[in-house]
């Protein structure tokens, strides 16, 4: 393929249902997933690789039992807390990386119907100019809708804006 056509596929219907299925199993394995609000985000404590020892220090300790713990904190729910995190550290890694291809993919193949609508534009710009019959009205229709498009701002534009941090 050339670098004006990397990709050339359509997904069919079953290969559409199937992706959709799997996401649906996906979800429905992970139905515990929680959504934060914004603040919540940025504000929760966050363990890491420079504090992971500590939480498990502290672990160890609830595991004693010593009298000055209160019996809300056990050491039960700290484990499956700390063993979930580890869980999901390799499914967000290649979700991660699954997100990143489906996205550059999407990228991929709009730049190239982008590339192909860019230069049928100049073609009717060309063809107009002749004359040649059917120029005249193509290239109007396109340059109506290239400068409704020039002054949107871009779809990748908006959805970083509101990514909440």
């Amino acid at each position: 393929m050339s670098e004006y056509n990397r990709i050339s596929k359509v997904l069919t219907t079953e290969e559409v249902t199937t992706i959709q299925t799997s996401l649906t199993t996906l979800k429905q394995e992970l139905d515990f997933l929680q959504n934060l609000t914004p603040k919540e985000r940025k504000n929760l404590p966050k363990i890491n690789s420079s504090n992971k020892i500590f939480a498990e220090d502290s672990i160890h300790i609830l595991e004693g039992k010593p009298k000055w713990i209160p019996d809300a904190l056990t050491a039960e729910e700290a484990r499956k807390d700390l063993t979930l995190f580890e869980q999901l550290d390799p499914v967000i890694l290649e979700l991660d990386i699954l997100l990143r291809q489906l996205k550059d993919t999407q990228t991929i193949a709009g730049s190239e119907v982008y590339r192909v609508a860019l230069s049928v534009y100049s073609l009717a710009d060309a063809a107009r100019k002749m004359p040649m019959e059917g120029a005249q009205s193509a290239y109007e229709l396109l340059r109506t809708r290239f400068t409704q498009s020039i002054n949107a701002t871009p779809v990748e534009e908006k959805e970083e804006s509101n990514t909440p941090e």
